[in-house]
């Protein structure tokens, strides 16, 4: 019963984290289910994909009430990210996976401790080569008139983005959603309520897909994962809650998520050394 209402806790404190940086908090969730709960890694990922669904619609519902959801965003992101995640899975094969999967880590923390180094420094609008790639053809305008914001898209190079970060999640099996929200932010310029609200709701249609896959592989407990679940949900409101009520700034946000990047790389780290018994 005590591991049962630490679980609890620990879902809670670790969705509240996920929905303040639009990671949701699953890249954090399998290695602790794996070392404090002593889960097998395949189980641990299924329960921590179920657990991601329900967290996922709550934010989506109230980022929806918003309106600081681009569906425009979403979709160049998602679609291609399908057909990636069958590419990374191809690549497997043909791929010295585990090398990579430490560079990517490393790149993951470094990606971190950069914008947490430079989340103070206001940016400029005309400068660097993402600045000159988002105004090539494919390029336009999205607004969004109850935040009244604007910013530029470039079509094309959002798809390829997606395509990466799809190829990622199926190369590595680790998923590369929380590499979207900073992305979006930094690369792309997308203000970051409208980068972890679209984000979260992305969420929604990968959590679902995943828990499809692990429901027929056999990786999902449901006494394990309903307690879980209810966690995820209740911690997806808290976090709505507590960013409501600080009114997030743009800098405030890109520090929470660089704190989120390096306890990302490290995750990831952790679950490369449990998988292959290091």
């Amino acid at each position: 019963m005590l591991t049962e209402i630490l679980l609890f806790i620990v879902g809670i404190v670790v969705s509240t984290f996920g929905t303040l940086i639009g990671f949701g908090g699953g890249v954090f969730m399998v290695p602790i289910l794996i070392i404090l709960f002593q889960f097998p890694i395949e189980l641990a990922i299924g329960t921590a994909m179920t657990a991601l669904l329900p967290a996922a619609l709550v934010s989506s519902f109230f980022n929806f009430r918003e309106k600081s959801i681009d569906y425009v965003v979403a979709s160049l992101l998602q679609f291609p990210a399908m057909v990636g995640t069958v590419i990374g899975a191809f690549l497997v094969a043909y791929t010295p996976v585990l090398q990579m999967q430490i560079l990517f880590s490393v790149f993951v923390l470094a990606v971190g401790v950069y914008m947490l180094g430079t989340y103070k420094q206001e940016q400029k609008r005309q400068r660097g080569m993402m600045y000159r790639l988002n105004r090539m053809p494919t390029s336009f305008i999205r607004k969004n008139h109850p935040k009244h914001l604007a910013y530029r898209l470039n079509g094309g190079l959002m798809a390829l983005f997606g395509l990466c970060t799809g190829t990622m999640a199926g190369l590595f099996g680790i998923g590369g959603g929380f590499l979207q929200t900073p992305i979006m932010i930094r690369a792309f310029r997308i203000p970051s309520q409208i980068a972890i609200s679209t984000s979260l709701f992305i969420l929604v249609i990968t959590s679902l897909s995943g828990i499809s896959s692990h429901y027929w592989l056999g990786h999902i407990n449901w006494d394990k994962s309903l307690p879980l679940m209810l966690a995820f949900a209740i911690g997806a409101l808290l976090g709505k809650a507590v960013r409501s009520r600080n009114n997030a700034t743009q800098q405030s946000s890109e520090r929470l998520i660089g704190i989120g990047l390096v306890l990302a790389g490290m995750s990831v780290m952790v679950h490369i050394f449990l998988k292959y018994d290091f």
